[in-house]
């Protein structure tokens, strides 16, 4: 008799006329699925299958299978692994090569078009506009670097057009990462996530002044420097960004829409910060310092504080 586990937990039901593992997959599924909940990964008799191959496993033949099931994030936590191992595997196939085999070329037909699908789901649930996100803090957005990389996956013939791709396929390493780091915070417990946004709140002047130090320090030609409390500012501005949308998802019962401050919205002025932020990262390409400078100095601090109101009323209403 088959037994059947979900996160080790023994399920305690009969099979309803199913003959082979496929059927018996099919049928959990819609069951969990109902729940709101899903598979992330299954085991028969303690050994990973395709799905394609359970169609002609025998329920007779299976002593044990074992279901793992997760939330939403849990799925694209696992997708995003996949994902990542899938670029490295595909990058260190390709460096120092000039043409690719039949079967490599054939398999990255598949496998490019997988990696922006995973991307475009993941960015969509985070709510992440990918023209306005250049992992390298500078050159191409997101969204170009998928479509390069789509193309440049078609003609794979020469030295040069593989270095290209792998410029791409690097780009979106790095950009990998910085989903991960924002899927971290959103698995935050609540309280954590309300410090974040609290901490921002209290630290407004701190991180105002680490912006304009980033003008200063390149002024005066310490440009590593600057460049080092270019990122880590940042990087606390997209922690906060992600905080947000972890609460917003959390308290789906509250009108976020209709979040406003004298006629001004929060959606807006985040939009205005991350486009800020992306011209800066522009001028910075450029080596337009002046430019940079004016952004960091001016610019920004205003952002911020619009931004501090929304933040206070967000933190509010969840505490209400």
């Amino acid at each position: 008799m088959m037994n059947i586990y979900i996160n080790e937990q023994q399920l305690d039901t009969k099979l309803d006329g199913e003959t082979n593992l496929g059927q018996v997959l099919d049928e959990i599924q819609k069951w969990i699925e109902s729940n709101g909940k899903y598979l992330r990964h299954f085991t028969v008799n303690g050994k990973e299958l395709n799905r394609s191959d359970l169609n002609t496993v025998g329920v007779e033949e299976t002593e044990r299978l074992d279901l793992f099931v997760g939330e939403e994030l849990d799925v694209i936590e696992d997708s995003l692994w996949e994902v990542d191992s899938y670029v490295d595997k595909v990058g260190s196939t390709l460096v120092g090569r000039d043409s690719l085999t039949e079967k490599e070329t054939e398999d990255l037909k598949e496998g490019i078009p997988w990696i922006i699908s995973m991307i475009q789901t993941t960015t969509k649930i985070l709510n992440l506009n990918l023209t306005l996100i250049q992992p390298m803090g500078k050159g191409k957005n997101v969204e170009e670097i998928l479509e390069s990389l789509q193309k440049g996956s078609e003609v794979l013939d020469s030295t040069k057009t593989i270095e290209t791709f792998l410029e791409d396929l690097r780009d979106v390493k790095l950009f990998l990462m910085d989903l991960s780091t924002r899927l971290a915070v959103m698995r935050m417990d609540e309280s954590e996530l309300i410090e974040i946004i609290s901490r921002f709140v209290d630290d407004k002047e701190k991180v105002i002044k680490d912006f304009m130090a980033v003008n200063e320090n390149f002024q005066s030609g310490k440009d590593h420097l600057a460049s080092e409390i270019l990122n880590d500012a940042v990087g606390r501005l997209t922690g906060l960004m992600s905080a947000l949308v972890s609460v917003q998802t959390r308290h789906s019962e509250l009108d976020w829409q209709s979040l406003a401050i004298d006629e001004n919205k929060l959606s807006d002025v985040i939009g205005k910060l991350n486009e800020t932020l992306s011209n800066i990262a522009s001028a910075m390409e450029k080596n337009d310092i002046v430019y940079a400078g004016d952004i960091l100095e001016y610019e920004l601090p205003e952002l911020l504080d619009a931004l501090i109101p929304f933040l206070s009323l967000v933190l509010e209403r969840v505490s209400v």
